[in-house]
């Protein structure tokens, strides 16, 4: 057999062509895209709010390993990095909040519901209450120990994907007052979770030794005494002896603890800042303070930091607490005391849209929105003692971020408008497309001139006219209360129903808002409870369905078994004056009799999709005219009527 340099013809032949599949093979790889790497990102071309008032534009932006690496005002080069294209966007850093509540003792009763609920529970509530409203950072005021202990743990090891959490372990408290009796009252396994009762010193040196070896970042006490609202029950609580209040704060400060009070009135202020408080809570709600009140000097002297919850006094039995809680945020900003952002949240039960009212609220009582995010930002990162690494967009802190699509810096209601939330570095929220449907057009029937429907126990009514939907594709409803005019509204819709156009007027409480759909978002302005509004949210194509239960005919006529839709709260819940996302779907036929008439309808159930185990609305929709005939709730197999058909008028 032939040779080549003393190799066989077809060993050499085979030679060749392994080579050339190798070369060929390694060409390939060198040619193919590389992958981008985990983690690693550049966000190019972005305005940035720094997060202690300063703000820049057109900045390149590189984060890797959960840091922010390099910001420069030129491209930053880097090989197999995601770019994200930051034009027209503002990035600013993760919202801290220093006052919440987790599972605040309301539901579990003993530690293996609570661990059910830890387990099962916290991690959707963290990923659809809490990140995708850019929260990074929170403070838990009080929660059941074993629980919030847990879930800490949790959270560092990463098998609960969730906000840098941290806490004060159960509250020092006098045995009948809060939370003993409050938050307590629901269980005695919750009342010892949460509170340490003390009535002599040696309670107080033994707390501070659990809490100490718990690991916690803060010691909290209650120093309230008298009248407290518990939901509706009134109650007479029990403030702590001023000798353990100053007990409290004296021995935590030598065991490395600093500590914050919950409290409400001015002279109880007064004394917690002459014992040296490190952080008061709530704040002073029984009076306005001017300018040149002696608790200001005081208070500057002390050094002590404040954590206003405005908005959770919107839920106060007493309103005057709200309007001193708004005017004492602006005297004590003014003359520099230090604020951070706290709401007093409940997740399991409210989601992120608290904080950006919070931060509405500070605006409202004069505040910049810029001022009034950095005391979310900066200004919480300082309070919590972790500012050496989070709180800021720069060089070398945490990649705690929030890229928006608008600037809230020149409306602070765009800070609702996120795009991507980073948490050390990993992106845990990217905007969800808004779903848009191909609902066909509708139209009310040619010969109906309007309907009315009267609650359950015939203190209300509602009276929707279909007189200019024909010519101008207008529906008014006005409810009414008592036999008096309570609401009007006037909404412009499309072929499918879909709002383009709303008005709603109810002068008992000055209320009057105007919104419209343009270019993707729905812009809404006026006043509600007296209060200025001037909003933007983003839908995209998504059913803006404002008449809510009135919408439905399209989506029966469509033929979809469910879909999405999108509705701007009205009530006194916390969800007013926001966009909530709806889930309605089809649930077959079920015949209706009212009044003796039978109607042969289609059964529509409603869930709000992000408390969707908490209510579901019923609505039965006459097949014959596709108008609503009654609608209800529904918990466990139970369905409650809330609402009936009274009479249809025809032409």
């Amino acid at each position: 057999m032939p040779k080549v340099f003393g190799i066989p013809l077809i060993g050499f032949i085979q030679m060749v062509i392994g080579t050339l599949v190798v070369i060929f093979i390694l060409i390939k790889y060198l040619k193919q895209p590389k992958k981008a790497k985990e983690g690693e990102y550049i966000i190019s071309n972005v305005h940035i709010i720094v997060g202690d008032g300063t703000e820049k534009n057109g900045q390149y932006v590189y984060i890797k390993k959960g840091i922010i690496q390099k910001i420069s005002d030129t491209p930053i080069e880097k090989k197999n990095v995601q770019v994200i294209d930051g034009t027209g966007k503002t990035l600013m850093p993760g919202l801290i909040d220093s006052h919440i509540h987790i599972q605040g003792g309301f539901n579990c009763k003993n530690e293996e519901e609570s661990d059910v609920f830890l387990n099962e529970k916290m991690p959707e509530i963290f990923k659809e209450n809490v990140l995708k409203y850019g929260i990074t950072t929170i403070k838990d005021l009080d929660a059941p120990k074993h629980f919030i202990y847990k879930l800490r743990d949790k959270i560092k090891s990463g098998e609960i994907t969730g906000p840098e959490l941290l806490i004060v372990g159960p509250n020092f408290t006098d045995p009948n007052g809060h939370p003993a009796v409050t938050l307590g009252s629901n269980s005695e396994w919750a009342r010892k979770e949460m509170s340490i009762e003390i009535t002599k010193p040696e309670d107080v040196s033994e707390g501070i030794k659990e809490l100490k070896e718990a690991g916690v970042d803060f010691l909290k006490f209650t120093y309230q005494g008298g009248d407290f609202w518990y939901f509706n029950n009134k109650l007479d609580i029990t403030r702590i002896d001023k000798k353990l209040m100053q007990q409290i704060i004296s021995e935590g400060k030598e065991n490395g603890l600093n500590s914050t009070a919950h409290v409400f009135n001015y002279d109880d202020v007064k004394e917690l800042l002459e014992a040296g408080i490190y952080g008061i809570e709530h704040g002073i709600l029984d009076k306005d303070i001017q300018s040149d009140d002696p608790i200001i000097d005081l208070w500057k002297k002390s050094g002590a930091h404040f954590v206003p919850t405005v908005n959770a006094m919107t839920y106060e039995k007493e309103p005057t607490r709200m309007e001193h809680s708004i005017h004492n945020l602006k005297v004590l900003f003014d003359a520099g005391i230090h604020i951070a952002m706290g709401t007093d949240n409940m997740f399991e039960t409210m989601n992120g849209e608290v904080e950006h009212k919070e931060l509405a609220y500070y605006v409202e009582a004069g505040l910049t929105p810029m001022q009034a995010i950095t005391l979310a930002t900066k200004n919480s990162a300082e309070h919590l003692g972790i500012a050496d690494r989070k709180g800021l967009v720069k060089e070398g802190l945490e990649a705690d971020l929030l890229l928006l699509d608008a600037n809230p810096a020149e409306n602070i209601s765009n800070i609702s408008m996120i795009d991507k939330v980073f948490l050390k570095g990993s992106i845990v929220y990217s905007q969800s497309i808004i779903q848009s449907y191909d609902i066909p057009e509708y139209t009310f029937p040619d010969d109906l001139v309007s309907a009315e429907y009267v609650n359950a126990d015939g203190t209300e009514s509602r009276k929707l006219s279909f007189k200019r939907y024909r010519d101008e594709k207008i529906v008014t409803q006005t409810t009414f209360k008592k036999g008096e005019k309570f609401s009007e509204e006037e909404f412009t819709v499309e072929e499918n129903l879909s709002a383009v156009r709303w008005h709603y007027v109810r002068t008992s409480d000055n209320t009057e808002i105007s919104a419209f759909k343009e270019n993707g978002n729905i812009n809404l302005s006026g006043t509600f409870k007296g209060k200025a509004q001037n909003k933007s949210f983003k839908i995209s194509n998504g059913l803006w369905y404002q008449m809510m239960d009135m919408n439905m005919p399209a989506f029966i006529n469509s033929g979809l078994e469910e879909i999405l839709f999108y509705s701007i709260g009205t009530g006194d819940n916390r969800g007013a004056m926001s966009l909530g996302e709806f889930a309605a779907k089809n649930l077959g036929t079920e015949d209706v009799t009212i009044d003796g008439t039978k109607y042969s309808c289609v059964k529509v159930s409603f869930v709000l999709t992000i408390f969707s185990w908490a209510w579901t609305g019923l609505y039965w929709y006459d097949r014959k005219t596709g108008q609503l005939v009654q609608n209800g709730t529904k918990k466990g197999n139970d369905e409650t009527i809330l609402w009936k058909l009274k009479k249809f008028e025809f032409k």
